[in-house]
């Protein structure tokens, strides 16, 4: 079997963090069982793109603040303050740095308040400079956005995934729709709730988060049926275990 290391090397360093990616890098499962990272992105006030999953943070009156509010500067200042400083909130042009197209990367774009037109021409500019070499994926819970992104970054020969956690939300998408995808990313309860759902849908899924044993050896069984292809967890140590499984 698979795995994408979710938010980076998760389970050990701060998720989303240089130095959680840097570990799947160094990991002794990376080319081998490990073939991805995946990762959170939102847009800065000032332009960037940064690599985080909250998608607001407190202020000290109780309030709080959309990250897509904030400069960098001011989230760096902001988030050091809600975690405690180190490590800083990293740009998503210093992971693309870091990979360098030595794992696949996959990354989820948020559901937040920001404006989408402009941050479609950020990730697209820094999408495309980092020349994509079929290995980008681009993911949302949100069927608006991947729709919105798709005909700017589709010729860049990325691939696209719906992320879900319930099959109702899933059945409301027009079947056309839901065929333009490459990839489902599903709660991995879904697949053993609706397991004729994915038989049926008959399109790659690779499930979200996995970090016990006896789960992911159930996934395992039945991998070939649902076309699971890769587990997502925060738990390198996992994929150890399950190096000898059929991919």
């Amino acid at each position: 079997m698979k795995f994408i290391a979710h938010r980076g090397y998760s389970r050990r360093y701060a998720e989303n963090s240089l130095p959680a990616f840097q570990a799947v890098m160094d990991h002794p499962s990376n080319g081998r069982s490990v073939i991805g990272i995946e990762l959170d992105v939102h847009p800065t006030s000032d332009g960037k793109i940064v690599v985080m999953h909250e998608t607001v943070l407190p202020l000290d009156n109780g309030a709080t603040v959309p990250v897509a509010k904030l400069t960098f500067d001011e989230l760096q200042q902001r988030f050091a303050s809600v975690h405690g400083g180190d490590p800083p909130v990293p740009e998503l042009a210093s992971v693309l740095s870091l990979i360098d197209h030595r794992i696949e990367l996959n990354i989820e774009i948020k559901i937040a308040a920001y404006d989408l037109h402009r941050f479609t021409d950020l990730i697209t500019e820094e999408i495309s400079a980092y020349c994509p070499k079929s290995d980008v994926v681009i993911s949302s819970f949100s069927p608006d956005i991947l729709e919105h992104v798709r005909p700017a970054l589709a010729p860049l020969g990325i691939r696209f995934a719906l992320i879900f956690d319930s099959m109702p939300l899933f059945g409301a998408i027009p079947r056309a729709q839901r065929s333009r995808y490459d990839l489902l990313h599903p709660w991995y309860r879904l697949l053993f709730d609706a397991p004729d759902k994915f038989i049926a849908a008959g399109q790659p899924v690779r499930c979200w988060t996995i970090n016990e044993q006896t789960v992911a050896q159930s996934l395992i069984d039945i991998a070939p049926q649902l076309h699971i292809e890769a587990l997502m967890t925060d738990d390198l140590g996992l994929t150890l275990l399950f190096e000898g499984e059929p991919a």
